[in-house]
């Protein structure tokens, strides 16, 4: 008995997980899987349910100074001070006042994170955490920067922690779909805010490898949580029309309805419109099994991605790189078109002879041009044949600009390193 729970111990202590965070104005939802497995679970706030979704709330107990979250927070809220709103006031970058203390509130927006990623079974303790991929509708790269101060919290590797949008999210969730579903193009519908979104995702296999791409549209007119007056049938007939003129310009071989909306008596006339020669799926989970998916993918490559390749708006659509001054020259790629922006980085060493200026070039992709220019290292010595050995960086700093970082090394014992460094910033073009 005894050597059999030892066992046991000594499985789950093996065992290691990728997890997937979605985040957006109303909830957070956790998927998690094993690094061997291609099924990830959803965590449900309530044993046996499909109840998902955490609602972004805090409370703090007055009687105790407990922080407490979700619906535990929403049910107390005689206890304390309820604050809602917890993701949107983060990216604003207010304060919040909870009797006579003032908070961030992005510290107390990542403290409801915490605790969110906490819940997990004790089995997938944050140690045991070897991916962690966050899910957003839309980012930039001052919700990049706050959610990069999560892994501090849990005490884990900051390097694990990646991020994408609900685009790509839906891109790798059909990475991992039967493959009746992998050939052509599927349409998701999302209720989960206030206005319904369509995500249409298109492959193109023309190409090798394959190009997959997802178009968003948002429908001012269609209130998800209905809070404009709708007569009996206008909301059908409105959905009928959106989905006829998705459905009659392109073939869709299967269509994701996300949230509650489409639970409710007015969907299913428009459910059959959409189920004739279409495979049609309900739920609540894509976006953070698709994180969970992504999460995989970049902690152990499957090869799914070697077939298809997905290029969407917050991936850059040009290699950066730098030029050597040797006969024939040589191109070093240091951020390559495709990467994320939030994410990408590259790093090289050059050698530079007699000269103060490091040669770059930017390829972009769509068009095949190639533009180059040069950055000048002011006060580097240059003089009597000194060859210099530089240390390069460049990382993007949003969505648009790219920031390169030089350090002088020196040369060996010939020539000591000045301790110099510079900062250039460099605007690409759209």
């Amino acid at each position: 008995m005894i050597s059999d729970i030892k066992e046991v111990f000594e499985k789950i202590n093996r065992d290691k997980f990728v997890v997937g965070l979605d985040i957006n104005d109303s909830f957070a939802q956790v998927s998690v899987c094993k690094i061997d497995s291609d099924n990830p679970s959803t965590l449900s706030i309530t044993e046996g349910s499909e109840e998902y979704n955490i609602p972004l709330y805090m409370l703090k107990r007055r009687s105790d100074n407990t922080w407490l979250f979700g619906n535990e927070a929403l049910e107390a809220e005689d206890e304390g001070v309820l604050v809602d709103k917890l993701f949107e006031r983060a990216r604003s970058k207010s304060t919040v006042r909870i009797d006579r203390e003032e908070y961030l509130a992005k510290d107390v927006f990542l403290l409801f994170l915490k605790k969110v990623l906490l819940l997990f079974p004790v089995m997938v303790s944050p140690d045991k955490i070897v991916s962690l991929t966050i899910t957003l509708k839309d980012a930039n790269s001052d919700i990049i920067l706050m959610l990069q101060e999560l892994p501090s919290l849990l005490k884990i590797n900051p390097d694990i922690l990646h991020f994408v949008t609900y685009e790509e999210s839906f891109f790798y969730y059909m990475l991992y779909q039967p493959a009746e579903l992998q050939n052509h193009n599927i349409l998701l519908y999302d209720t989960s805010g206030e206005k319904l979104r369509s995500y249409s995702l298109m492959r193109n296999f023309f190409k090798s490898p394959g190009v997959a791409s997802v178009d968003v549209k948002e429908y001012s007119n269609f209130s998800s949580d209905a809070p404009i007056p709708y007569e009996k049938g206008e909301k059908y007939a409105l959905f009928l029309n959106i989905s006829t003129q998705l459905c009659n310009s392109t073939v869709y071989s299967g269509v994701y309805l996300i949230g509650q909306c489409f639970y409710n008596d007015w969907a299913v006339e428009s459910l059959q419109y959409l189920c004739k020669g279409r495979k049609v799926f309900k739920g609540n989970n894509l976006f953070s099994k698709g994180a969970c998916f992504a999460a995989k993918e970049k902690l152990l490559p499957s090869g799914k991605e070697n077939k298809i390749k997905y290029i969407g708006n917050d991936r850059l659509k040009v290699t950066i790189g730098v030029e050597t001054d040797d006969v024939p020259k040589e191109e070093i790629p240091l951020i390559e078109a495709g990467s994320q922006w939030f994410e990408a980085i590259g790093r090289c060493e050059l050698i530079l002879k007699e000269t103060d200026k490091i040669n770059i070039y930017l390829s972009y992709v769509y068009n095949n041009y190639i533009a180059r220019g040069e950055i000048t290292l002011p006060g580097l010595n240059v003089s009597n044949n000194r060859v210099t050995r530089v240390s390069i960086e460049v990382k993007m700093i949003s969505e648009d600009t790219a920031l390169f970082k030089v350090w002088d090394m020196g040369f060996g014992e010939l020539y000591a390193s000045t301790g110099k460094d510079w900062e250039q910033e460099l605007k690409l073009e759209g």
